[in-house]
């Protein structure tokens, strides 16, 4: 009776995962390569990846067939062997990053269900599968998913190697953050140890979890995966590649305004609310939730009535009497803060820059959803059903007020967002009405699975719309002039995937003067430029093609 018992939890675990892995498939690459390249960031790693198989360089890399001291190359490195594999396309820029999304989900549910049960596993594959932030950047051609897969996998890994005392997590850990560094450089390494060290100080088990974990063995197979190239890099390039990498790509990018990346101390925060919703209303209530059990677990005085030092002794003595569930949701909110703390003192922001928060997020928010099952709470789940309809409603009013005075906007966008808000708006309607039935389970049931396929189907014609209004058209162009073989100009554009479509080197004239340099012989030129710069571009000669709604396309022939 046991082993069948054990054998059917076995069956339903495999087809959980199935389920979660077709349903991660199904949102990360279905249409994937349908529309064109975002400008700058996508261009910015498609384009070196193909300039990397084209000039047989695979130390350093290229944009334009410049060299560009940017990210290391291990992401690079990924998508050329996408493209030897499915041909150099979108579909295959892009597909090592959907692919990390993929696993990131897979191995979130996994290591949840291990420490938080089924339940919360469940939901928290849900959160991640319907976060708008997670699945847009885990459908581009971009660093960012990939560094998520890897520092999310090396803090569950170094977490369940503790646990476990295996150390061979510990060295899956030790390979992913060597990973992590190849990808995104030292943050990938930073990141861990601030965050294992705080929570095993908290812990009291800082000495003994950093003996266990060998950090000499670390040290030297995370220097043996990442050192060489870097070695190698900064040899061949005289210190330049340190000077513009180590220096400006990370330290100044910390400490200044970078390639006028500047936002407000709140940006990572307003990041992860819309990044996170609409799941992120949970956030409040689950950390109360999760802080209210820690209080309990150590019958945890007002803090208002003691001094700081007292009331920071408390916290210590909390922390260290934490078992089994609490232990871990104190990982999952140390590992959200300290990504989410260290990016907004950044004086350089980006909006992925705190997805590798996301799985942490994600399985805070997935313990609330699941006491609200096990504690039967109407109420509160009726609250936050109440705050989902509303904010869709207004959403649905708002955004085509908002989109007409949103520069470059595309039209059919008003229509998607309108589509998606009012269903999205008529499911938790839905949910509404089954749990005023007092049917809870099958509310929340309904209100998941309908999020999730409703985002299977939206996501994807969202980011073609993006995509082909501001890309497409650039795109077209320089695929033209690349069968016209006459030579092209990007004028005053920054469009870093042009080369990508044209296959070789585009001229880029900074200013007019350089423009008329450029066409001073009697070849023929196509140029692409902004519609502002028209009457500048006409002025030497030029005529024009054709013209978008953003782009001006001109020949140039004496």
């Amino acid at each position: 009776m046991k082993n069948f018992s054990a054998s059917k939890n076995w069956q339903l675990e495999a087809s959980l995962i199935a389920l979660f892995g077709v349903l991660a498939a199904l949102i990360f690459f279905i249409h994937l390569g349908d529309y064109p390249l975002f400008n700058p960031d996508e261009g910015l790693y498609a384009e070196p990846a193909r300039e990397m198989l084209d000039t047989g360089e695979y130390i350093t890399t290229t944009l334009n067939y410049a060299i560009r001291f940017t990210k290391p190359p291990l992401v690079i490195w990924a998508m050329a062997l996408g493209y030897k594999f499915f041909g150099i396309n979108e579909f295959a820029a892009r597909f090592f990053s959907a692919t990390s999304g993929f696993l990131l989900i897979i191995v979130t549910y996994l290591f949840t269900n291990k420490y938080l049960g089924r339940r919360t596993a469940a939901f928290c594959a849900v959160i991640l599968l319907t976060s708008p932030l997670f699945i847009g950047v885990g459908r581009m051609a971009i660093t960012d998913m990939p560094l998520s897969l890897f520092t999310a996998g090396s803090l569950f890994a170094f977490f369940h190697g503790w646990k476990q005392k295996q150390f061979f997590w510990i060295l899956i850990a030790y390979v992913l953050t060597a990973f992590a560094i190849m990808t995104k450089g030292p943050v990938g390494l930073l990141l861990p140890i601030v965050i294992l060290s705080t929570f095993f100080y908290l812990r009291g088990q800082l000495k003994n979890a950093f003996q266990f974990f060998r950090i000499p063995v670390g040290v030297f197979l995370v220097g043996l995966i990442a050192l060489p190239w870097f070695v190698i890099e900064i040899a061949v390039t005289h210190g330049a590649y340190f000077q513009e990498f180590i220096m400006r790509e990370n330290f100044a990018r910390f400490t200044s305004v970078v390639d006028a990346h500047k936002g407000p101390w709140w940006y990572h925060i307003a990041a992860v609310f819309g990044g996170l919703f609409p799941w992120s209303i949970l956030l409040p209530q689950a950390l109360f939730t999760i802080f209210k059990n820690f209080r309990t677990t150590a019958s945890f005085t007002n803090p208002s009535e003691i001094n700081f030092a007292a009331f920071f002794s408390k916290c210590l003595i909390t922390c260290k009497s934490l078992k089994n569930q609490d232990e871990v949701l104190l990982f999952a909110i140390l590992s959200s803060i300290i990504i989410i703390g260290f990016f907004s003192a950044s004086v350089s922001k980006l909006l992925p820059y705190t997805l590798p928060a996301f799985p942490a997020l994600a399985i805070i928010v997935a313990y609330q959803c699941s006491a609200l099952l096990q504690n039967k709470s109407i109420k509160n789940t009726f609250i936050y059903l109440f705050l989902f309809t509303t904010i869709y409603a207004i959403a649905a009013f708002l955004c085509p007020l908002f989109l007409k005075h949103l520069r470059n906007s595309p039209i059919e966008l008003i229509s998607v967002l309108n589509q998606y808000t009012a269903v999205l708006g008529c499911i938790s309607l839905l949910s509404i009405v089954l749990l005023a039935c007092k049917r809870q389970s099958l509310s929340l049931a309904s209100l998941f699975a309908g999020i999730t396929i409703i985002t299977i189907f939206f996501i994807p014609q969202l980011l073609s719309v993006l995509s082909q209004s501001w890309e497409q058209t650039a795109a077209l162009y320089a695929r033209f002039a690349r069968l016209s073989h006459k030579p092209f100009i990007v004028y005053r554009l920054r469009k870093p995937s042009l080369p990508f479509y044209y296959r070789q080197q585009v001229l880029q004239p900074a200013n007019i003067d350089e423009l008329k340099n450029a066409s001073k012989d009697n070849q023929p030129y196509y140029l692409i430029t902004s519609n502002k710069y028209l009457p500048e571009v006409e002025s030497l000669g030029y005529k024009l093609v054709d013209q978008s709604t953003n782009y001006s396309f001109l020949v140039f022939s004496k």
